[in-house]
């Protein structure tokens, strides 16, 4: 018992320095699209300081925005650091060996400023502020592809249309969780934030089912996305109806099976 609860201390303290991202949610998006990118794309061994560069990143951008909000509290100093360090040593060996990497710079730039801007202004957790984070981490997918080559995105052929597209569906996917987990959360009984999210997600439907019919993604893509959307509208009125709001478990395990069917219907 004891144990468990120094190591529970130990946890807790690693959070509140920014060594740990808080947003249990945030390590599928930070992760997922990389991981998918080097499974479909090109093989390379730079993979290997990509990973290193990216993985660093993603607890830096974890801890400075903390560090932004909190008007540079010294606690985070040592995490941002660290992770500053590893982040910024991998990246410049990898644009070393694959200068073309630089490319990707025009796209990236501009989501880290907003997001930088947001977390200043205390408001990270608005829905552009995580929108913004969701299709940097989901860049990753068509970054991958650019790495053993090194051509411009832009370039013909550069980046196959599968990395496009899953790039695309997993975005829409963790940017549809947003106003979802609002709705059931910091927006909860909110009828804006439940007629929003309702409609963002049945034209997510509507505009997957197309994708199908064009040969982009399988119906059982379209069949996955019917039940998600469901999902986002009868949860929130089912909490409504009992009067009380869903625990933090009962929202989070159904979201870790559907981000697994969600991983599993990708156009592979």
């Amino acid at each position: 018992m004891m144990e468990t609860m120094k190591k529970r201390r130990r946890k807790s303290k690693a959070i509140v320095n920014g060594w740990v991202p808080d947003q249990h949610g945030s390590w599928a998006m930070g992760f997922f699209p990389l991981i998918i990118g080097m499974i479909i794309n090109e093989k390379t061994p730079l993979f290997t300081l990509l990973a290193i560069a990216w993985s660093a990143g993603f607890f830096l951008f974890s801890v400075a925005e903390k560090w932004l909000k909190y008007r540079f509290k010294p606690r985070y100093r040592p995490a941002l650091i660290t992770y500053a360090s590893v982040s910024g040593v991998a990246t410049v060996m990898l644009i070393i060996l694959q200068p073309g990497l630089l490319w990707w710079a025009p796209l990236f730039l501009p989501l880290v400023a907003i997001s930088a801007h947001r977390a200043w202004a205390r408001r990270e957790r608005e829905m552009i502020s995580r929108s913004v984070a969701i299709v940097a981490s989901s860049l990753m997918i068509p970054v991958t592809a650019t790495v053993a080559s090194g051509e411009p995105w832009f370039a013909k052929g550069a980046v196959s249309t599968q990395s496009w597209t899953m790039m695309a569906l997993l975005a829409t996917y963790f940017i549809s969780t947003v106003p979802y987990v609002k709705t059931l959360i910091r927006e909860r009984n909110s009828r804006p934030w439940f007629i929003g999210s309702s409609i963002m997600h049945i034209s997510i439907v509507l505009c997957v089912a197309i994708a199908a019919i064009y040969g982009l993604v399988s119906w059982a893509h379209v069949a996955v996305w019917t039940i998600i959307a469901g999902r986002a509208i009868a949860m929130p009125l089912i909490a409504t109806k009992r009067g009380k709001p869903w625990k933090p478990k009962a929202i989070g395990w159904p979201e870790v099976l559907l981000s697994l069917i969600v991983l599993a219907t990708l156009p592979w």
